[in-house]
């Protein structure tokens, strides 16, 4: 018994250990723009850099949104997204000077869906032909690429999916059950201990 007691509590770390990992999202770590950072001249692509590869799909950028909002509420963004390893990207686009606000959304290496958004500052270079964006969150033209309807552009903060932890608890409870149901098998096939020599020649004392 103290065998399976010690099987046990093995199996039952293992599956909290795994539990970790699991629930441990992907974060900002690097942006264009930067967090309340200062843009001077207008960039060849925008970026959102993550501490781990982004869960990418089919390669069609399901459940990913990149959106420039303007100083005027519009939108500075084509609604395309390309996603590499931990990063995604979007074509460059701004309007007249002013505080912009990203809103970006991604899937997590773990697969939960992560959003954030933040400010930025605008300052025009000289010359610079100023984009007049759009009312409304333009969808990709792309077939298959992450449309406008994506993300709301209001969420703050990260957005879990709890199909994932009960996949991942039920896949543990599953392990741990097993375990159970093979230690007492093991204990109930032990053979019965051998009777004593008094107890076999019926003389007691």
């Amino acid at each position: 018994m103290a065998g399976a007691a010690t099987l046990l509590l093995a199996v039952g770390g293992a599956v909290l250990g795994l539990a970790g990992p699991a629930n441990a999202h992907n974060y900002l770590i690097a942006s264009t723009p930067a967090v309340d950072g200062t843009l001077t001249a207008l960039p060849k692509s925008f970026e959102i850099t993550t501490n781990d590869k982004l869960l990418d799909i089919g390669g069609t950028g399901s459940g990913f949104a990149f959106r420039i909002v303007g100083p005027d509420g519009r939108y500075h963004e084509d609604g395309c997204v390309a996603i590499d390893g931990p990063s995604m990207t979007t074509a460059a686009s701004l309007g007249a000077s002013g505080k912009y606000q990203v809103e970006w959304q991604i899937v997590s290496a773990d697969g939960h869906t992560v959003s954030d958004q933040y400010p930025f500052t605008w300052t025009a270079p000289a010359g610079f032909a100023a984009a007049k964006g759009s009312v409304k969150p333009p969808a990709c033209a792309k077939s298959g690429s992450a449309g406008s309807d994506t993300t709301t552009g209001t969420a703050s903060g990260s957005s879990d999916s709890s199909a994932s932890d009960a996949l991942f608890i039920g896949a543990g409870g599953i392990v741990v059950v097993g375990a159970v149901v093979a230690v007492l098998l093991l204990v109930r096939r032990r053979p019965a201990p051998a009777p004593d020599a008094d107890d076999a020649d019926g003389t007691d004392g």
